[in-house]
């Protein structure tokens, strides 16, 4: 009789740990980010299954709970929501209000399930790599089969028509980059993996975004030491420097990344120059100094999510750089100024910061990481202005609230909600 119960316990565990190699809410938050690189619809998809399937659960146990730990992401919606009754386009202010709904309805469900977060983040490197692949067999099929012919500097446009934005992609790829040196590093998974990230680092150099390569080349060398120092000695961190060293020549050699490095430094040093084939830092400067006239206008409340496009385009056109109209105002900071106006803005900045900083207290550096990098591409392009951004932005920020808050989490489930457990 006690073998048998025993035999059943050992069973009950065993199933245990198979659910949770297959969390089904990890697999849905990570399929998320899977299809964000690859399909926004498919994305949708899957933050749709996922509210669903928790939203059952909430109803079936009635356990709608743990929203005190995700105040941040709550803060964030109120914002929009008022930022809303701002805006004279209201068409528009409700297409920006329903995607940041992903907020607080990923707070309000957040499964009280146990969840690997670089796992999820697992999933984004998968779907940057078939991304990857795809954009280069349909480019290769347009040059071969179809006779599509690209003038000089044109040859990324015509790979770019089959990826994400490529502000958003070079993020995704120094994301990527960033879990597969952590798994590598904690002994996660083998360290034959190290080879994708050649192919990651190289994939930077025919992209457009300038910030995704200064980032590569000063902050993810840092980030990388830190994760694979457990594993490596110095010797061999050296060798990798060194190979990071050898792939940047070779991306260096393109002539397009060549061009474009250069064009941009006489750009930065105003050095005149014939050829101006790239947009860059004069383009920049034109969008931000329409944006420093236009916060003075409405520096406390702003001119709400769905006006902004339309007022930056006047002040273009005002200007005399109709060029750029339809162009936004390529800063998320600035653009959450024009947004919510300066206090509100200061408030998110500050709520930002301080989860950022609580992650480099509890040294949680693969969140800190991301935070990081995305916050330097902050800096130069409006990040949270497509879904790419946001739905990313919603993921990071709700599983560094979870993170942060995870023994009062488990406490509150544990405690308030056990005789529940039992019935799940």
């Amino acid at each position: 009789m006690k073998k048998n119960i025993l035999q059943d316990i050992d069973n009950i565990k065993e199933k245990e740990s198979v659910l949770n190699r297959y969390n089904l809410n990890e697999v849905l938050i990570g399929l998320t980010l899977f299809f964000l690189p690859i399909s926004l619809k498919l994305n949708s998809i899957c933050l749709i299954l996922f509210f669903v399937y928790n939203l059952y659960l909430r109803i079936r146990f009635k356990t709608f709970f743990g929203i005190q730990f995700f105040i941040v992401g709550i803060v964030f919606f109120i914002i929009q929501f008022l930022s809303f009754f701002l805006s004279e386009n209201i068409d528009e202010a409700m297409k920006k209000l329903v995607l940041f709904l992903s907020f607080p309805v990923l707070a309000i469900l957040f499964p009280k399930t146990e969840i690997q977060i670089d796992r999820i983040f697992r999933y984004l490197l998968y779907g940057v790599l078939i991304i990857m692949v795809y954009a280069f067999m349909r480019s290769a099929y347009e040059v071969i089969f179809l006779n599509v012919r690209f003038d000089y500097g044109r040859g990324p446009e015509l790979l770019l028509k089959y990826t994400p934005h490529h502000a958003y992609l070079s993020l995704f790829i120094i994301i990527s980059i960033l879990v597969l040196t952590y798994q590598i590093g904690m002994n996660k998974i083998k360290s034959i993996n190290v080879l994708i990230i050649p192919v990651l680092f190289l994939f930077l150099f025919i992209l457009p975004s300038r910030t995704g390569l200064l980032i590569a080349f000063l902050i993810l060398p840092v980030f990388m030491f830190i994760f694979l120092n457990r594993k490596y000695s110095v010797r061999q961190l050296f060798v990798l420097l060194l190979a990071l060293v050898v792939l940047s020549l070779i991306g260096l050699s393109i002539d397009f990344t060549k061009d474009k490095l250069l064009y941009a430094f006489y750009e930065f040093l105003n050095i005149p120059t014939e050829e101006k084939p790239f947009y860059g830092i004069t383009t920049r400067q034109k969008i931000w100094e329409s944006c420093m006239y236009l916060i003075p206008r409405t520096p406390i409340l702003g001119f709400g999510i769905g006006d902004i496009q339309e007022v930056l385009n006047v002040q273009y056109h005002i200007q005399g750089y109709n060029e750029i109209i339809n162009i936004n105002a390529h800063n998320q900071y600035l653009q959450n100024i024009l947004q919510y106006g300066v206090i509100l803005s200061s408030i998110i900045v500050a709520l930002f910061f301080m989860v950022i900083r609580k992650l480099a207290l509890r040294k949680e550096w693969l969140l800190f990481s991301i935070w990081t990098i995305t916050l330097l591409f902050f800096a130069t392009e409006s990040m949270m202005n497509r879904q790419w951004g946001v739905v990313f932005c919603t993921i990071l920020l709700t599983l560094s609230c979870y993170k942060l808050n995870l023994k009062k989490f488990e406490r509150f489930f544990n405690g308030k909600f056990a005789h529940k457990n039992i019935n799940e």
